[in-house]
């Protein structure tokens, strides 16, 4: 699985937030400076400007009016003064007081800026103080007046106490407009001071929801995935591999780091995945070598490798004894697409060794593989001792969540433990075919093809004992060939055993089921019927014994002579207990058919049926006797009596 980092990653996501944070800050911080010099720099500005400007401005109108009162109460004294020399002491005083009052006058008058609210009213203030001193200030002056005390008083009190009153409202109305110059200074001063603050306050906060900004970033984009990336890391390293991968859809590093979580986490269930399906095929290799038969095996297997690979279907195929063709033995997952195959429709049994399609440039279809299968499949051979015993065949289905390279992938493993199951399978289907090759040795008689003595006891003592606690019937019919030996020592061992062969072909086809067929030794036969009654047996053994009667055996360039068999039958409770009670009962029914003239069913304790040819085959017997009696000279005279009585009795 590849991963391309994407065009804006989370690194660079990064690095542009905390670079952008930086810088938002610094300008933040200057913004900051800045503002709060500009802020000192404005109260100083003012402060320099009131004391600079407007408190020079306030004194010296404080000193013209303070002079203006001080050269009034001077003429006061210049006319009130009685003698000479202390009159002009006064006016030398007076005269002092006003030259410097008037250049004060007109220093401050140079000093204001015009066409301004203060020069205008000190403009009054001039004009008005000329006035007073032109028109009314030589009034007070005057000696001669002054003499008249109440006139005196009439004029200061009244004449020009009111255009000197003005004079003071002029110079106070300059005060005023000063001061207030100066508050509207201070005022303007703090509302800058004011507004610098805001613009402070407000540069504070967005740096504050530019670090908050910053930290959400961090935490919810950064720090949390990566927290929970790694308690999945965590977990996983426990071995809780259904644990989530969180961000796996993401588009950044973080979503990169998930889904390289997830490869390594189906990294880590496939390997555990394998780790228990090598276990299992250890202990598949166990109970394999456990079965007792082929169905058996084949179930297992079955079983087993259908929840081994659950996404594979998969078909076992087993030569069959003619090693011409190959049958299916066992499916899972799914029903096989045909029932046989021949070596020739698959490559893998052509080229002797695992065929995989699907990933190969070069590669082509096995005949067998029918349209509708998936591309992804593979053929491995069964081979056992260097001999091919069979074919394993796997078809991958895909998984829909599932991606080409992944599919591939898992393909490939499920490949890997195909052969490994293979291996595991040919040495169970081997021994199983070697086992059950020396057990048909043992229990079945080569001659008939049918069970031997060995397995009939076997089998007897089992269903001996599913009968008792089942309370169910069982019968045996005991049975063998009427005159066998005399057959053999006329026609020879050769002939005999043909006829044997025949017998046991009869009775393969006509006893099925549970029914269970076996040569007791020489010409002697016994059928284990469970579930069957005494009358039951009785019929099925006249249905033998009526088959066998009517068969031609050819033999040679001619044929043989009629075979003919005779039966004992008994039954379990009623016979006894066990085998060899019951086998006795019915020797002694059969040696009775054979006191009865032979060809013939009997029962323990009762005849079914007489056979119509009794005598003929008395007569028989009686010429082949007197052959053997007579020797080879009268061979030749008594052939065609008993070729006569042969065909009475057919």
């Amino acid at each position: 699985m590849s991963f391309q980092l994407p065009q804006k990653s989370l690194s660079v996501s990064i690095k542009n937030s905390l670079l952008t944070s930086i810088f938002l800050l610094l300008v933040i911080l200057g913004g900051v400076s800045i503002a709060t010099k500009m802020r000192l720099s404005s109260l100083q500005d003012t402060i320099e400007a009131v004391g600079r400007d407007r408190l020079p401005k306030l004194r010296a109108l404080g000193e013209i009016n303070l002079g203006i009162a001080r050269v009034r109460s001077a003429s006061y004294r210049i006319a009130l003064t009685a003698t000479p020399e202390q009159r002009e002491e006064v006016e030398t005083s007076f005269n002092r007081r006003l030259t410097g009052l008037n250049a004060k006058i007109a220093e401050v008058r140079e000093g204001l800026a015009a066409n301004t609210p203060l020069k205008l009213i000190f403009e009054q203030f001039a004009h008005k103080w000329e006035q007073y001193v032109t028109k009314y200030q030589p009034k007070i002056l005057d000696p001669e007046l002054a003499k008249d005390r109440a006139k005196y008083a009439d004029v200061v009190n009244v004449e020009t106490e009111a255009h000197f009153q003005g004079v003071v409202d002029t110079i106070n109305d300059g005060i005023k407009l000063a001061n207030q110059e100066a508050d509207l200074a201070i005022d303007q001063a703090i509302a800058q001071s004011h507004f610098y603050s805001i613009v402070l306050w407000a540069v504070n906060g967005v740096s504050i929801l530019i670090g908050l900004a910053t930290l959400i970033f961090v935490v919810r984009d950064v720090s949390a995935p990566i927290h929970r990336i790694t308690q999945s890391m965590e977990l996983i390293a426990k071995g809780e591999l259904e644990t989530e991968i969180p961000y796996a859809d993401r588009g950044n590093e973080l979503g990169m780091m998930a889904r390289a979580l997830v490869v390594f986490k189906k990294s880590l269930i496939e390997n555990d995945r394998l780790s228990a399906a090598t276990r299992t095929l250890s202990e598949l290799s166990e109970w394999l070598q456990s079965a007792k038969s082929e169905p058996e095996l084949y179930d297992m297997i079955s079983s087993v490798l259908g929840r081994l690979m659950p996404e594979c279907k998969g078909s076992l195929f087993i030569y069959a004894n003619s090693r011409d063709v190959l049958e299916v033995a066992t499916t899972w997952n799914g029903e096989a697409r045909a029932a046989s195959i021949h070596p020739d429709d698959c490559w893998s049994l052509r080229r002797g060794h695992a065929y995989v399609h699907g990933t190969s440039e070069i590669e082509f279809h096995c005949d067998h593989v029918h349209d509708g299968i998936n591309d992804n499949y593979c053929c491995v051979p069964i081979l056992a001792h260097g001999e091919t015993v069979g074919l394993l065949h796997l078809e991958y289905t895909f998984d829909a969540s599932e991606t080409a390279e992944e599919a591939k992938a898992r393909f490939g493993d499920r490949v890997r433990l195909g052969l490994a199951c293979a291996e595991h399978l040919s040495i169970a289907i081997a021994n199983m075919k070697l086992r059950e090759g020396l057990r048909d040795q043992s229990v079945r008689d080569v001659l008939t093809g049918l069970n031997n003595r060995r397995y009939l006891l076997e089998t007897a003592r089992r269903e001996l004992l599913h009968a008792e606690r089942a309370k169910a019937p069982l019968s045996v019919v005991t049975l063998d060939v009427d005159h066998f030996k005399t057959f053999n020592d006329n026609h020879g061992h050769d002939a005999g055993d043909t006829v044997l062969r025949h017998v046991g072909e009869i009775m393969q086809a006509m006893f099925t089921g549970e029914a269970v067929p076996c040569r007791f030794g020489g010409e002697e036969f016994v059928v284990l019927l469970p579930g069957a009654t005494l009358e039951d047996a009785a019929m099925r053994a006249e249905e033998l014994r009526a088959k066998i009667e009517s068969l031609t055996i050819r033999y040679a360039d001619g044929q043989l002579p009629r075979v003919t068999i005779s039966a004992g039958v008994a039954a379990f409770p009623e016979a006894g207990a066990n085998l060899m009670d019951i086998l006795k009962r019915a020797d002694e029914a059969l040696y009775r058919a054979k006191q009865n003239g032979r060809n013939r069913v009997e029962t323990a304790g009762s005849v079914v049926r007489e056979t119509d040819g009794e005598a003929a085959a008395d007569k028989a017997v009686a010429v082949l006797d007197a052959v053997l009696v007579n020797g080879r000279r009268k061979a030749k005279a008594a052939v065609e009596p008993a070729k006569d009585a042969i065909e009475a009795c057919a």
